[in-house]
């Protein structure tokens, strides 16, 4: 009997991968949130993440960078600052305080070339043979390794599709090195500065913004 361990990890063979692909047409708008403090919409750094690269966790130069993109304000909002706190709290609104807010902003993101993905949503994920753990645990060891497969593979794939832990919409994992001409930055603006699509995320999230405090000495 084959240990389930073993199968859970990729083939060693980038021959005997053979995931299900999606391609992200031209002109689909994607979303991102970034630090109001980075100058550049699409910059990446070298921290580690779920479709980071293995190497990163040994102190190692990496082979490639994800950028992350998210299909709407919302979802983003959720993935890149609440994670996890919000759905961890008593019910009732969520307090977001407005200085955190503050430190972001959002951009709109355009594809200008078709982008080839490996797809990891829906039944997509079965059709690959990739385990439920890569888009869904919170341990991201596992990912990293079916990332670093779908990396080297000789179809070069230009990223990952895959779904929102929080069930709120789809993610793009891409490999930032062989998407720098494909995309195309829209528009980008202070998340505060956004008051439909702050108000629409706050419905959705059940979030209220607290003000900032005022100042004691003043």
């Amino acid at each position: 009997m084959t240990d389930r361990r073993a199968r859970a990890h990729p083939p060693r063979r980038t021959t005997d991968l053979r995931p299900a692909t999606a391609t992200i047409a031209p002109g689909a708008r994607w979303v991102r949130l970034v630090r109001a403090a980075h100058p550049e919409a699409l910059g990446v750094g070298p921290g580690p993440s779920r479709f980071s690269d293995p190497r990163l966790a040994r102190r190692r130069p990496p082979r490639w960078l994800p950028l992350y993109l998210g299909q709407s304000f919302t979802l983003c909002l959720q993935e890149a600052l609440l994670r996890d706190r919000a759905n961890a709290a008593p019910p009732g609104p969520f307090l977001v305080a407005e200085t955190e807010l503050a430190l972001w902003d959002w951009a709109a993101i355009e594809v200008v070339r078709p982008l080839r993905v490996v797809d990891l949503r829906g039944a997509a994920l079965a059709r690959s043979r990739v385990p439920t753990d890569v888009v869904g645990a919170a341990d991201h060891r596992l990912a990293r390794a079916w990332a670093a497969a779908f990396h080297r593979h000789p179809a070069g794939f230009d990223g990952i599709a895959f779904p929102s832990r929080f069930r709120t919409g789809d993610n793009l994992a891409l490999f930032h090195d062989r998407v720098v001409d494909a995309l195309r930055v829209v528009s980008r603006r202070p998340v505060l500065d956004s008051p439909v699509e702050l108000g629409r995320a706050c419905e959705a999230l059940d979030l209220a913004i607290v003000a900032r405090p005022s100042n004691p000495d003043a």
